[in-house]
């Protein structure tokens, strides 16, 4: 008896819903970069917003 080997074909459905799920994975993320950076212009305020998380009584 041979054994036969199974080969798994990704379904073309299956690769497309993946592929918009990375696509707006990415939009998600770089929007979100975005709104951060507009409100927090400058690297000196984002790093005194830092600071006082650390050091927050």
């Amino acid at each position: 008896m041979q054994a036969k080997s199974m080969t798994m074909k990704v379904n073309p459905r299956s690769r497309k819903k993946s592929l918009i799920a990375w696509i707006l994975m990415t939009i998600a993320l770089s929007g979100g970069m975005i709104l951060y950076y507009k409100q927090y212009p400058s690297a000196e305020i984002r790093r005194d917003l830092s600071v006082d998380g650390i050091f927050a009584d």
